[in-house]
């Protein structure tokens, strides 16, 4: 019985992908798979390193069994040292570990006791096929310790539904400004203020990326039929003060300006 010329052709294309005969073909690893295999090797020194280095802030352990790290980097934590163990409060655990973008293999830590985050981060380079880290920021301990400040006062009255919105636009706008966030993360803002951020984004050193910026509290005043945030900004080393102006657009409130104190 004679095949039809369709079926032999599907036999020839299929007969090379089902491996016929005794032959055998290996295909070296694909360039993307070497690089995929690379990250994930930079990512495990960066886990490995960032759990070991959370256990040496909360007192166990010593700075030069930090796992893949350079002994510049192991010198450089034994110089900033522990947490005191009269400032903890509960066991130091590690909260968040994530690649900083845009700053080469660079990784943030945040670690976290029952009153405390600490925010250190890390540089991570190849040396002889394999990563080490050969750079380190660590916590700043005396902001990070830093005692609460005095209650804020009582806001005004009718403020909330302004404040409210400040603080939607603030949840997104500050990782927008320290580089960890895209602008389509800010929310409760006018068009022209979204245009301007466009226009002007934000450039970060990769020392400012680890940092955590939070509204530690807002006062409000009203300025005629809108209303002035005034947001105190603290992001672990220093605290900084912005001036939002929020407007009732089309029955919502949206920040229309973004400025600082003169």
């Amino acid at each position: 019985m004679t095949r039809p010329r369709s079926l032999l052709l599907l036999l020839a294309c299929l007969l090379p992908l089902a491996g016929c005969g005794s032959s055998t073909h290996h295909n070296p690893p694909s360039r993307m798979s070497r690089t995929s295999a690379a990250g994930e090797s930079q990512q495990t020194a960066a886990a490995l390193f960032a759990a070991a280095y959370v256990r040496f802030l909360d007192g166990a352990g010593t700075a030069t069994a930090l796992p893949d790290a350079t002994a510049s980097v192991q010198q450089l934590a034994a110089q900033a040292g522990p947490i005191a163990a009269s400032r903890r409060r509960g066991t130091l655990v590690l909260a968040q570990l994530h690649h900083a973008q845009g700053a080469g293999a660079s990784y943030f830590i945040a670690a976290r006791d029952q009153a405390h985050t600490f925010y250190a981060q890390i540089t991570l380079r190849q040396d002889r096929r394999r990563w080490v880290v050969a750079a380190l920021t660590p916590p700043d301990f005396v902001q990070a310790l830093a005692p609460a400040g005095p209650p804020a006062p009582a806001p005004p009255r009718g403020s909330a539904a302004a404040e409210n919105a400040a603080r939607r636009f603030l949840h997104g706008y500050l990782p927008w400004l320290y580089g960890q966030a895209p602008l389509q993360a800010i929310q409760d803002a006018t068009s022209g203020v979204l245009a301007v951020l466009k226009r002007h984004p934000p450039r970060i050193p990769p020392a400012m990326r680890v940092l955590h910026a939070a509204v530690a509290a807002i006062a409000m005043q009203r300025r005629g039929t809108r209303w002035q945030a005034l947001p105190n900004v603290s992001d672990g080393r220093e605290t900084f003060e912005l001036v939002l102006t929020v407007t009732q657009t089309r029955g919502r409130w949206l920040v229309s300006r973004v400025g600082t104190p003169r």
